[in-house]
């Protein structure tokens, strides 16, 4: 059985990022874009700044593979995964609908840049043809001082490089000894890190209320300049002595349409600061008291809001308005943002997935149950056993710190006295099954 190929678009750029051909185009972009523009406008405007990331590793690495970018084709947006190579002073680009393996992409790139060599070759022999009327002591002196040349820049290459490797030497040594005190300090100060995750995820949530409500201030600010405006056009048409019926209903609707919207989105305001208030207060001082498990499930999800909206995943929350708790509302608070954020990193990367976080709270025999999934890539055995060690991470060269899902078991089992469990299979998203004693005013 042929193994069908996947639909491929390839081009050569310049220096400067701009294409300068369509080698192939099985999906007919080159109708939308043509050469001379830069590469980043095939890129859809959210993508852009990930699509310079591409092209800075591209020209700092000599390659590229695997990046997920999405494009605009036929008004639609569409997932292509991107890899690139350089081809002297410029380079080439291959994007295919499939997530195909290094190999693929390597093969068709090689292709490209055979088919450039080709006629590179072609340009030297013509060139070799017009040199050889030149005399032969001529060819010899040319071809003898290209060769000095190239040993003289081989041996100023040779010796940069010996410079480089004791300078690197040099760095190893001394990031060695930093490691040795990196991890003694580990030892002493990791009740701080705990800490300090705790106050990161309190940063997290300030930033996300910050971005999400500049847009509900920002739209009742211009309606109010709009009532404004429209206020000292009516005061204006008053003092007229004739005056347009049509022009003084219109500005009067206006006006109402304007106050509508400013009281509208000054409530989606307050609402946000009213979550922010419980939430962040909540995280700050851990001390109990009488709670709707409901209304702190409420307030993290919103909060949590600038981080999710321009993904393609969803948020259901099943959990009884009825279920009240006397406990700690900020520990619960710092679980689920953990376990969310753990979701969006890892389980979709970084958002680039498209899936469902689902929260499911009940109170049952006296305990309360939180059982969290999401339906993203999944964990290894070998991960899960590992999950809520300390320090534990897949993402280690990415800033990770592993210590989000240790502090998740800590709260759950030194602080709410109750238990954490994970299940979980690549390809078949994460489930977290927590539960801890149900405690009410009447038992207290």
């Amino acid at each position: 059985m042929i193994e069908e190929q996947p639909a491929l678009f390839s081009i050569l750029c310049d220096s400067q990022s701009k294409i300068t051909a369509f080698t192939r185009d099985d999906l007919g972009i080159s109708q939308q874009v043509a050469s001379g523009q830069p590469f980043t406008q095939l890129i859809d405007p959210e993508n852009r700044e990930k699509a310079l990331n591409f092209l800075v590793e591209l020209q700092t690495k000599g390659s590229a593979f695997g990046w997920p970018l999405t494009v605009y084709i036929n008004g639609k947006i569409l997932l292509l995964y991107f890899a690139g190579g350089m081809n002297g002073d410029g380079f080439f680009i291959i994007a295919t609908k499939a997530h195909a393996n290094i190999n693929q992409l390597y093969d068709e790139m090689m292709k490209i840049n055979n088919e450039q060599v080709n006629l590179l070759r072609k340009t030297i022999k013509q060139q070799m043809v017009t040199a050889q009327a030149r005399k032969e002591e001529t060819q010899l002196y040319e071809e003898l001082t290209q060769v000095n040349n190239e040993l003289a820049n081989t041996q100023r290459e040779l010796a940069k490089k010996n410079v480089q490797l004791q300078q690197q030497q040099k760095k190893l040594e001394t990031l060695n000894q930093t490691l040795r005190s990196t991890i003694e300090e580990l030892h002493k100060t990791r009740d701080e890190l705990i800490q300090s995750e705790k106050m990161a995820s309190l940063g997290r949530l300030v930033s996300g209320f910050a971005h999400e409500i500049n847009t509900p201030i920002g739209v009742a600010l211009t309606a109010a300049s709009a009532i404004d405006e429209t206020t000292h056009t009516v005061n204006f048409m008053l003092t007229q002595e004739d005056v347009s019926e049509t022009e003084l209903v219109a500005a009067l609707e206006k006006l109402t349409l304007a106050s509508q919207l400013t009281m509208s989105n000054l409530r989606r305001a307050a609402e946000l600061v009213s979550s922010f208030k419980r939430t962040s207060i909540d995280q700050t001082v851990e001390t109990k008291r009488l709670f709707g498990l409901h209304e702190i499930i409420h307030d993290i999800i919103v909060s949590l809001n600038s981080k999710f909206k321009k993904t393609a995943i969803t948020i259901e929350s099943h959990c009884p308005k009825t279920l009240n708790l006397y406990s700690y509302p900020g520990i619960i608070s710092q679980i689920l943002t953990n376990l969310m954020l753990n979701s969006l990193g890892h389980g979709f990367d970084e958002g680039q997935l498209t899936g469902k976080i689902i929260i499911n709270a009940y109170g049952e025999d006296n305990q309360v149950h939180l059982d969290y999934s999401d339906t993203g890539n999944g964990m290894a055995q070998e991960v899960l056993e590992k999950l809520f060690e300390p320090f534990y991470t897949t993402k280690r060269a990415r800033g990770g710190t592993g210590l989000g899902l240790y502090i998740c078991y800590n709260l759950v089992v030194t602080r709410l006295k109750g238990t954490i469990s994970c299940q979980s299979q690549v390809g078949h998203g994460s489930q977290f099954y927590i539960s801890f004693p149900l405690e009410t005013v009447s038992t207290i």
